[in-house]
């Protein structure tokens, strides 16, 4: 047995070693291995390092140590042991995949320490810290990235140049490092090698246009700041003139090749270029972006003082002083009023500086004098969606599309429009808004929704599967595949949703969205046993939403998992005393309900009987009295649901004794202790959802008048509004339930019926916990020892009822309760009418 569990915690663990494991090094690596499932990390650490130091020769007490230290938090003494068992066990492919994610892991420090020195402008201590994160993430891209942006900071631009060349080694596909080159040697005044290093950039191959676009805008830069305009020219030769980031920078430019302005010539004052880092599930990704920038062309008239405003608008927004920003705007569009390319720019810093009104009223000024141009129609519709002006944007769209724009603008218009009429559900004005050829995953998934919201589901489902097809990314694909399964589910086509999301599950997909709510899809399409791993995986990650617990209980308790759901289910009740989930007094009480339910084990219930011979709801009478006369009896049973498996998510087994005896009777027959009936036997209830009990007895005889036999029995019953109610003062209730009873030895077959329906109502000014009930009853009672066997009754009755015995966690599991009918006969036998009382606790 311990051979087997020495190897559990690192799974890829392989014997290494001929001696066997004993003595000390045994017992402390079997300590170290509960320890390690107990979740005590660190004992598990200390443990383990004794085992290694007496028997280094044994991988897996290594792996041991190193898992133990990592779950600890410890990651310098697991890289460090990690180096020590490279010593001895060298190229061993399990110990250098650890050492590879440990110090990526390590690496995570120092880089947030680098980019937090840079934020306070202390670059040597930023160059310390990135040159640590770069020892051990040499290959992380990210890291020389910073490395390089702190000596840049620094000004200490050989560095740089190094910095970036290795960069460019590492990943010879990726412009960044190559684009970062250029920019120092053009600062360093070598404009050859930029220029080379900027032709190489935008010859790599699987560039987007976005990132050519970027590259050229950066290009132009350093061939403005050279004096080197036709480049420039060349550049950005192809891309709209009245394009925000092209404007002032083919507006220096062609006012140079037409005289109208020069430039300083001085490469060394080319604007830095700026980077963006974004996290993705493959790591951390980084772009370039050219700067906003003003015009360097010093100006020759009228309208070149324009163009330097518009110039001087750009730095201003680039730092972020949209104030300063909007009025050299303001100046560009009054010095050239006809320039529709400055009225655009004052409507863009507008709309960045969350003035959309503004914005709206200088789109609408120029629309009104003449200068509008499509973009500008394109903007005023951005400005009236964030105004909430929804309609008056989609008409502007229209507007902008049908003048004409360029290729991506127009496609970033069309987006919004499709975007804004679903949102404002006009299904079929989205769908008009959509390309009929050449879809892309963004058009394919947003036709989908519009059909989607037109009803034409089918269509829709076909549609998220072309999404699917189309998808580049991780988070495009798992989106349309969570939307076909929606769908399917829509559909009532449970079964195919749920092999779509095995599927999905089994290749590693969906892993983009939060595991909470891929374990929600779980639970719809009803694979509860993926859903529990997910929600058990983000309540580790510290990621489980405080909403889902009391989701991740019910989800556990369908696994039969019933300590873990009562964990999540408490966890949920705290989260609504913490005020951190919303869920109302009701919501909460069926929770607390289902923990009592589930915290149960043993159970005991009594109750006292007075009614006539037959006729009460007692299959046990052991006494021969006529049937028309009253009878009391008293029973009592103690039960007993095992815990590991006597409640399978509302599926019972139980094993019961009770107890009987007659307290009284009208007709003189016999009482007290000899008329005492003992019973055993066990009951199953195999449904969850369907109160059907199958029931084995032994009856055996404790008195003279008891009997000895044994009895199958079977019921059945149906409730409505028997259980407490905590924001409800008063419900309708109602009951039904039948049993049918089969004895052997002294053969015997009863049947009962009863039905009660009423009104209940909670006696607040007495107790919150004590209920009234109100009903008419109507019953039937089968017995084939007596003469006339059937019988019929219909009658009145109330009944109180009293809860107790609640905490924080449980709903009241007990009850007291006194019930009191009269019934009149309908039909058969005499022993249906008269009064029926019965006293009982459920404890």
């Amino acid at each position: 047995m311990l051979s087997l569990a020495l190897i559990s915690p690192a799974a890829a663990q392989t014997a290494d070693s001929d001696r066997p494991l004993e003595g000390e090094a045994y017992s402390a690596a079997e300590d170290a291995y509960k320890s390690f499932g107990q979740g005590d990390y660190q004992t598990a650490a200390n443990r383990a390092a004794a085992s290694v130091a007496l028997r280094p020769d044994i991988l897996r007490l290594r792996l041991l140590l190193i898992d133990s230290l990592v779950a600890a938090g410890n990651l310098a003494s697991a890289e460090q042991a990690t180096t020590a068992a490279l010593a001895t066990f060298s190229a061993n492919q399990e110990l250098e995949s650890r050492q590879a994610s440990i110090r990526q892991r390590l690496a995570q420090q120092p880089a947030g320490e680098g980019y937090k020195a840079l934020e306070r402008g202390d670059t040597k201590a930023a160059i310390r810290a990135a040159r640590k994160a770069v020892e051990y993430g040499p290959d992380v891209m990210s890291y020389r990235l910073l490395l390089l942006a702190a000596q840049l900071a620094d000004n200490s631009l050989a560095g740089a140049a190094e910095t970036a060349s290795e960069a460019i080694k590492l990943d010879p596909g990726n412009y960044v490092p190559l684009v970062w080159r250029a920019y120092i040697y053009q600062k360093l005044g070598n404009r050859t090698l930029a220029t080379s290093d900027f032709n190489a950039a935008l010859a790599l191959p699987d560039l987007t246009d976005g990132e050519k676009k970027q590259i050229r805008l950066i290009a132009s830069d350093a061939a403005l700041a050279s004096g080197d305009y036709r480049a420039a020219q060349a550049l950005l030769q192809g891309y709209p003139k009245t394009d925000p980031l092209v404007v002032t920078r083919i507006g220096d430019a062609d006012a140079v090749a037409e005289g109208k302005a020069t430039l300083k010539g001085d490469g060394k004052l080319m604007p830095m270029p700026v980077q963006d880092c974004r996290d993705t599930p493959y790591g951390s990704v980084c772009s370039l972006q050219a700067p906003l920038v003003q015009s360097v062309a010093t100006p020759t008239d009228k309208k070149a003082e324009g163009i330097e405003a518009a110039g001087k608008a750009y730095e201003a927004a680039r730092a972020k002083n949209y104030g300063v920003a909007i009025e050299q705007a303001k100046k560009a569009v009054a010095d050239t009023p006809e320039i529709a390319s400055n009225r655009l720019l004052l409507i863009n810093l507008q709309l960045s500086a969350g003035r959309p009104a503004e914005a709206e009223a200088t789109a609408s000024r120029a629309i009104a004098e003449g200068v509008a141009n499509a973009e500008i129609y394109a903007q005023r519709g951005f400005a009236r969606s964030r105004i909430g002006n929804e309609r008056g944007a989609m008409a502007d769209w229209d507007t902008a599309l049908a003048r004409g724009l360029p290729a991506q603008q127009m496609r970033n218009v069309r987006l919004a429009l499709v975007d804004t009429a679903l949102r404002t559900k006009d299904p079929q004005r989205a769908l008009r808004a959509i390309p009929r050829i050449g879809l892309d995953y963004e058009f394919t998934i947003r036709r989908a929704y519009a059909y989607q919201g037109l009803g034409r589901k089918e269509e829709a489902l076909r549609d998220f599967r072309s999404a699917e097809r189309l998808s580049i990314t991780n988070v495009q694909r798992d989106g349309a595949i969570q939307a076909q399964i929606n769908t399917l589910l829509e559909l009532d086509r449970k079964p195919e949703a749920r092999a779509i999301f095995d599927a999905a599950i089994a290749r590693g997909q969906l892993e983009s969205i939060r595991d909470a709510d891929v374990a929600y899809i779980g639970v719809a399409v009803g694979n509860d046993k993926v859903a529990l791993e997910l929600f058990d995986r983000a309540k580790a990650k510290g990621t489980l939403p405080p909403r889902a617990t009391i989701d991740a209980g019910y989800t556990a308790m369908r696994q039969f998992q019933n300590p873990k759901a009562i964990a999540y289910l408490k966890e949920g009740i705290d989260a609504k005393a913490d005020g951190r989930i919303n869920i109302d007094d009701q919501k909460l009480f069926e929770t607390r309900r289902t923990v009592a339910d589930l915290t149960r084990v043993w159970g005991l219930n009594s109750a006292i009987t007075y009614g006539k011979v037959g006729s009460a709801p007692n299959p046990f009478l052991t006494i021969n009295s006529p049937a028309s006369t009253y009878t009391s009896q008293f029973g009592s049973e103690l039960y007993y649901r095992p815990e590991a498996f006597g409640n399978r998510n509302g599926a019972l087994f139980e094993v019961f004794g009770r107890v009987f005896e007659t307290l009284y009777d009208q007709a003189g027959g016999p009482t007290g202790l000899p008329t005492t009936q003992g019973m055993v036997g066990a009951r199953w209830k195999p449904f969850s959802e369907h109160n059907l009990v199958f029931e084995v007895d032994k009856l055996f005889r404790l008195g003279d008048a008891a009997r000895d036999d044994t009895l199958l029995r079977a019921a059945y019953s149906y409730t409505v509004g028997t259980d407490l109610r905590a924001i409800d003062t008063n419900w309708p209730t109602w009951y039904i339930y039948t049993e049918v009873d089969r004895f052997f030895e002294k053969t015997q077959l009863i049947g009962l019926f009863e039905g009660r329906f009423g009104h209940s109502f909670r006696l607040d000014p007495i107790s919150k916990n004590l209920v009234f009930f109100p009903h008419a009853v109507v019953a039937a009672n089968y017995d084939d020892s007596f003469a006339v066997r059937d019988a019929y009754s219909a009658g009145l009755g109330g009944s109180i009822r009293y809860w107790f015995g609640e905490t924080k966690y449980t709903a009241p599991p007990s009850y007291w309760e006194l019930t009191l009918q009269y019934r009149f006969r309908l039909a058969g036998d005499k022993r249906a009418e008269g009064i029926f009382a019965q006293t009982s606790i459920n404890y």
